[in-house]
C-alpha cells in the first residue's frame, strides 16, 4: 500500500518508470504537430531553426522541406527561405556560423538544374531574415556535400557526401579534404567541437551505427559508443566536455549523454514517446528536441542535469601534430587474429582493418588482402598530406598477379604492382595534371617476401625505387612536389578513390617518412629487417 501511494506520488510529479526513474521536467516550447526535425540553436540562444515536411509538390515548384525560424520560447514560429522554395525545394541541416551571421544548408531540389543535395549558405540579419541564399562551390561544375556543420571559428566546414565519406573544405568550399571513408552504408551528422580539435559523427564501419570522433586533421580515429542499438546525432557541450546524442538502446529514441570519451552515459529522457534531435542551449542552462509525447512532433526544452556541471565555453585550439621524420609504422607481431586496428607505432594515426586480416605464425604477424574487397584505412591526417620529400618501405607477399593491385594508396602517391608483377611508383605532378609512374627494374618474386622502398627527393630532383635494398629505377623529377596529396586518405590492399583494384597476399614492416632516405638507409634496413620478416 506505501509502494502504492509512493508510486502515485511519483507520478504526480514527473514520468515514473519501473526503476522509479524521474525524468526532468519538460516545457513543451511549439504546438503545430508537423513534422520537426534537424533542431539547432542559434548561437545567441534565442531562436531555434529546423526543417518540416511539406505535401510533396515538388513537381509543381512547391517546397518539399522547409526550413524554419522560432523563437526560444516557442513563438512566432515562421518559414526562413520561403524566397527560396521553389528553387529549393529542399532545405535541410541548418547551421549557424559562430558569429550567427550566416547559414549553411543541406539544400537540394530544382537548384540550378542540379537534383542531388548540396551544400547552401546564406546571410543571416540580426532580425533574423535570410538573404543571398548561394551554393558552396567547391570548384567549377563540383558539388561539396551536405550535412554541413561549421568549424568554432568560422573558417572551414565539415560535410558527408553520398558515397559515405566525410570531408573538410574551407567556408567557400576550397581546399577539399577528405578524412574518413567508410566501408558500410552510414556516415552522418558531424558535428564539430568547441575547442576544434574534434570532430563527432555516426557511422557503421564497424558494423553497427555508432558514434566516433576524429581529429580534425583526420588523426586518432575513435570510437565512442558500443551498443546494439542506433547511436547518432552527437552534440557537443559548449566546454567539450560531454556529448548529447540519440539513441534507441532503450527499445525508444531517447536523448543521452556521455563524456567525451565515451563514459558515463546517462539517459535524460523517458517518455514512451520518440524523443530525438537534441541540442543544447548556448548557456548551457537547456536542452531542446523534438518529441512525439503529446501526439504530434513539436519542440520541448528540458534543463541539463546540474551535476553534468557544463564549464564555460571552450577555447579554441587547433593542434598542429608534431613534427616528426618517421611519419607512420605499423608491424603486425603480438596481434590478435580478431584485431580490427593496428597501433601506429610512430604516432597517433591507427590502422583500421577493414575486411584485411592479420596472419599470426608465434609472435610474428602479417597484413593479409584476398584481393577483392579486403582494405585498411588509416585516415588523412595533416602528416601524411606531406607532397615531400618522402620515403615508403613496405615488405610485399604478393600472391600472384593479376591486373593492378594498390599495396598502398594516397591519390598523390601510391605503390601498386602491375599484371607483370613490376612493382610501381605512382605520382601526381606537382600542378596536379598528370600521373608520374617509374616501375620496378624487376619482377616481384611469387609468393616470397620483397623489400619494396619509394623515394621521392625534391632536394635531388628525382624519384627512385629499391627492390630488397638494391637501386632497382630512378627518374628526374623537377618540378619539387607531389601533388593532390590532401584529398584523400591513406588506404591499404586497394586503390582509395575508387576502392578497386585490390591486392592479394600479404603486406608487413609498412614506414613512411617525412624525409628522402638514402641508398645506404635503405639498404640498411633490408638488413635489419629481413631476418625477422623472411626467417634466418
Amino acid at each position: 500500500m506505501l509502494r502504492t501511494l509512493a508510486l502515485l506520488l511519483i507520478i504526480s510529479a514527473g514520468i515514473a518508470h519501473a526503476d522509479d526513474v524521474i525524468e526532468p521536467p519538460v516545457e513543451r516550447l511549439t504546438k503545430t504537430y508537423y513534422d520537426k526535425f534537424f533542431l539547432r540553436y542559434s548561437p545567441d540562444g534565442s531562436h531555434l531553426i529546423y526543417s518540416r515536411h511539406h505535401r510533396n509538390l515538388r513537381q509543381a515548384n512547391q517546397v518539399l522541406v522547409g526550413l524554419r525560424v522560432v523563437k526560444a520560447d516557442g513563438t512566432d514560429d515562421r518559414p526562413l527561405l520561403a524566397e527560396w522554395d521553389a528553387s529549393v525545394q529542399i532545405q535541410e541541416h541548418g547551421s549557424f556560423s559562430p558569429d550567427g551571421h550566416q547559414l549553411v544548408i543541406s539544400g537540394g531540389g530544382n537548384d540550378t538544374g542540379n537534383s542531388a543535395k548540396d551544400t547552401f549558405v546564406a546571410e543571416i540579419s540580426t532580425e533574423f531574415q535570410a538573404a543571398h541564399l548561394r551554393k558552396v562551390i567547391a570548384g567549377t561544375g563540383v558539388m561539396l556535400g551536405e550535412e554541413p556543420c561549421w568549424s568554432p571559428d568560422g573558417k572551414r566546414l565539415c560535410f558527408v557526401t553520398i558515397d559515405e565519406k566525410l570531408w573538410v573544405a574551407d567556408a567557400d568550399g576550397a581546399n577539399r579534404t577528405q578524412l574518413v571513408q567508410v566501408d558500410g552504408l552510414y556516415c552522418h551528422q558531424p558535428a564539430w567541437s568547441p575547442d576544434g580539435k574534434w570532430i563527432a559523427f555516426a557511422t557503421d564501419r564497424d558494423g553497427n551505427v555508432e558514434i566516433y570522433k576524429v581529429r580534425w586533421d583526420g588523426s586518432e580515429l575513435t570510437r565512442l559508443t558500443d551498443d546494439p542499438g542506433f547511436d547518432c546525432r552527437p552534440r557537443w557541450s559548449r566546454d567539450g566536455r560531454w556529448l548529447l546524442f540519440t539513441s534507441n538502446r532503450g527499445s525508444n529514441h531517447d536523448l543521452y549523454v556521455m563524456r567525451d570519451n565515451g563514459i558515463d552515459v546517462r539517459r535524460l529522457t523517458f517518455n514512451a514517446a520518440l524523443d530525438d534531435h537534441g541540442d543544447w542551449s548556448p548557456d548551457a542552462t537547456t536542452i531542446a528536441f523534438v518529441s512525439m509525447r503529446d501526439g504530434g512532433f513539436d519542440i520541448y526544452r528540458m534543463p541539463v542535469p546540474a551535476d553534468l556541471k557544463i564549464g564555460p565555453p571552450a577555447t579554441i585550439d587547433y593542434e598542429q601534430p608534431a613534427s616528426r621524420e618517421l611519419l607512420a609504422h605499423y608491424d603486425f607481431d603480438s596481434v590478435l587474429p580478431t584485431a580490427t586496428s593496428i597501433i601506429d607505432r610512430a604516432g597517433a594515426n591507427p590502422l583500421q582493418l577493414l575486411g584485411a586480416t592479420v596472419v599470426s605464425s608465434g609472435a610474428r604477424g602479417s597484413l593479409h588482402f584476398d584481393g577483392s574487397d579486403d582494405s585498411a584505412l588509416v585516415g588523412n591526417p595533416l602528416a601524411l598530406r606531406t607532397s615531400g620529400p618522402l620515403t615508403i618501405s613496405v615488405w610485399v607477399r604478393a600472391d600472384g598477379f593479376a591486373g593492378n593491385g594498390y599495396v598502398l594508396s594516397k591519390q598523390g602517391w601510391n605503390i601498386y604492382v602491375g599484371p607483370d608483377g613490376l612493382a610501381r611508383f605512382e605520382t601526381r605532378s606537382a600542378n596536379d595534371t598528370a600521373w608520374l609512374t617509374l616501375p620496378a627494374g624487376r619482377p616481384l618474386k611469387t609468393a616470397e617476401w620483397n623489400f619494396v622502398a619509394a623515394v621521392f627527393d625534391p632536394e635531388q630532383q628525382r624519384e627512385s625505387l629499391y627492390l630488397d635494398g638494391a637501386l632497382s629505377a630512378e627518374r628526374p623529377r623537377t618540378d619539387g612536389a607531389i601533388g593532390a596529396t590532401a584529398g584523400y586518405p591513406l588506404q591499404l590492399g586497394r586503390y582509395g578513390t575508387t576502392n578497386s583494384q585490390g591486392f592479394r597476399g600479404e603486406l608487413d614492416e609498412i614506414r613512411i617518412y617525412g624525409r628522402a632516405l638514402s641508398a645506404d638507409e635503405l639498404r640498411q634496413q633490408f638488413h635489419e629487417q629481413r631476418p625477422r620478416i623472411v626467417g634466418p
